[in-house]
């Protein structure tokens, strides 16, 4: 059996004699492989005849709502912190994590549901990878500690997963090869689509405000609940869509299944309206002798089956044939990942710290002061008290918000019913006063002296110090902005690729990556923050689109879930490594970030040179 990477049809040219042009494969200098000749190119007809349209459209729309639950995966993350935070009690440590093994699971479930994608179907394996995502995001939403939450996150990131490794493969065998890039650019297009759904769930749902995501976990259900809840809505509707929908046609000619591959054919050629009628029967399938052989597991175990096929999988691509392909393709998902994650935690980290320097460049400071006989029953925010008196005064009913005692004296002062965030008392001393329903810690009175004190009723149940500042509108006005254009600018892309061929369209995009790079060094306030990310996200998805084309492209039917899966696990291994070291250069100089991204997006455009075009090939 032959092991190109795809089989390259051309058209049923004639030859001088009247009879058909040979088919030639792509994989291996020309040579001919008569199998898989014949199956791709009964496909490309069968296909071609089954027209184009509602069919491949309405695909598009249930597989694009897998792709959205994919995206929403990780963007739902930046808005329920703040309250996970406060009602699980996470410290700044514990809440990485929280981004860490989201995708540590994404990078294990792409990989999984890949191989399983070529053995039982994109069909089945996309709903059975949804289906596990809809019941651990379901179960995620009642989990009520940290381990348990995180337990739940875990094995949800493992489902979604494998979205896009059985997406992309899926629609781009239901489609012909003139049209395969049109709809799967519409397909992609559902990935900001679904940033826009959840960033607008969240503006709608979640508040706004610390001190008010304060009050609303004090109820049973509060609002990131519902907000997680209303997530699970794509993933449920692309299961019930997937029930009415066919397998892909290209497998189930892969699996033997030539019959119901035929009945696909026909039910698309119905959906699509088309005015002429179908014009292959049962008498024009291919032969016996067509269809490759599969190999055949001895065991009965279903790890070591599994751990065979893991094996065969990585075997065949290390393959002579599909070594050079392989390589480069993990070293670009790589390069891409790492840049793309790597802006976005740099642009949400550093509008962060502007927006902090902003808020301590408007703090006011009362030095010298006494207040005596006075009652406190207003927040009081960004305040700084230096050796002041407070004698028989009352803090009642308030909050205390990014708030520093220093050195001051407190005497028979009362401190009912507060609630602190980012507030410490140092080298102060406190005498004869009343702590009542406060959620001050031991932690927040630094070098203090305390003197006949009383505390009654104390109502710290999380040691977290929770800070209000959680600036979740800047966040959503962050996602709307590079989310927005890269929709039309991911359905253009598919357009763009019908007429081009693949490796100067990605070398283009990434060179303008590169350039795009320098404007991070001009980072000052948040509209150049925004624009330069939302420029470079956009320009990088559409690198992506490409890639994602010479993937489906570039292998065989049987490995193609598999490689993508591999490349998509690659992606989200490399977000992980650009979280620290992006994390670590908002406390420099941007010369750094800016040289780091532009040398890698420029590494990965002259790698993109050496990609394969295989535009033509036929899958």
């Amino acid at each position: 059996m032959c092991e190109e990477s795809a089989c390259l049809v051309p058209q049923l040219d004639q030859s001088p004699n009247g009879a058909p042009a040979p088919r030639l494969s792509s994989g291996s200098g020309g040579g001919v492989c008569a199998a898989g000749e014949a199956l791709v190119g009964f496909h490309e007809d069968a296909i071609s005849q089954a027209a184009v349209g509602r069919a491949q459209f309405l695909l598009s729309v249930v597989l694009g709502l897998a792709i959205a639950a994919d995206c929403s995966e990780l963007s739902i993350l930046g808005f329920i912190l703040p309250a996970a935070e406060l009602q699980l009690c996470v410290d700044d440590h514990r809440k990485g994590w929280l981004v860490s093994i989201t995708l540590l699971a994404l990078a294990a479930g792409s990989l999984a549901w890949g191989i399983l994608g070529d053995h039982i179907g994109r069909r089945r394996s996309l709903v059975s990878a949804l289906s596990v995502t809809a019941v651990f995001s379901a179960m995620a939403v009642v989990m009520p500690t940290y381990g348990t939450f995180m337990t739940a996150r875990f094995c949800s990131g493992l489902g979604v997963a494998g979205a896009i490794p059985l997406s992309f493969s899926y629609l781009a065998e239901t489609c012909p090869r003139a049209t395969r890039t049109r709809y799967n650019g519409l397909l992609h297009a559902f990935w900001p689509l679904g940033a826009l759904l959840t960033s607008t769930m969240a503006h709608l749902t979640l508040p706004t405000d610390g001190a008010d995501v304060v009050e609303d976990n004090r109820e049973h259900w509060s609002s990131w609940h519902k907000f997680l809840l209303l997530n699970i809505l794509p993933t449920i509707t692309c299961i019930v869509g997937l029930i009415w929908a066919s397998e892909s046609p290209r497998y189930l000619l892969e699996a033997c299944r030539e019959v119901e591959a035929l009945a696909v054919y026909q039910r698309l050629h119905r959906l699509n309206k088309a005015r002429t009628q179908y014009g292959l029967t049962e008498l024009e399938l291919p032969g016996r002798s067509a269809y490759r052989d599969k190999p055949v597991s001895n065991s009965r175990n279903v790890l070591n089956q599994g751990l065979e096929s893991l094996k065969d999988a990585f075997r065949r691509l290390a393959s002579p044939s599909h070594f050079r392909t392989t390589i480069l393709l993990i070293a670009l998902h790589f390069l891409l990942g790492f840049i793309y994650t790597g802006v976005s935690v740099f642009s949400s980290s550093w509008l962060k710290e502007l927006n902090e320097s902003k808020y301590n460049a408007n703090k006011h400071y009362y030095h010298n002061n006494s207040f005596i006989g006075y009652i406190f029953n207003a927040t009081l925010e960004n305040v700084q008290y230096k050796y002041s008196v407070f004698k028989n005064v009352t803090f009642s009913h308030l909050d205390f918000n990014h708030v520093d005692f220093i050195s001051c004296i407190f005497e028979e002062t009362e401190f009912s019913n507060v609630k602190t965030s980012i507030t410490y008392f140092q080298n102060s001393t406190f005498k004869d006063c009343r702590f009542i329903d406060t959620d001050l810690t031991k932690g927040q009175f630094i070098n203090c002296n305390m003197i006949n004190n009383t505390f009654l009723s104390l109502i710290a149940d999380c040691k977290v110090d929770f800070d209000y500042n959680i600036y979740l509108d800047d966040l959503y006005h962050e996602t709307m902005a590079w989310a927005g254009p890269m929709l039309p600018a991911l359905v253009i892309m598919g357009f763009v690729l019908e007429v081009s061929t693949r490796p100067p369209i990605l070398v283009v995009l990434l060179i303008l990556v590169s350039l795009s790079g320098i404007g991070i060094f001009f980072m000052a306030d948040f509209m150049s923050v925004v624009a330069v990310e939302s420029v470079v996200k956009v320009l990088l998805m559409c690198a992506v689109n490409v890639i994602t084309m010479v993937v489906v492209e570039g292998y065989p039917c049987y490995l193609r879930c598999t490689a993508h899966g591999i490349m998509r696990s690659i992606f989200h291994i490399a977000s992980l490594c650009a979280i620290p070291i992006y994390n670590m250069l908002v406390h420099t100089i941007l010369l750094f970030p800016a040289v780091i991204t532009i040398a890698v997006a420029f590494f990965a455009a002259i790698l993109s040179i050496k990609v394969q075009d295989n535009s033509k090939v036929l899958l």
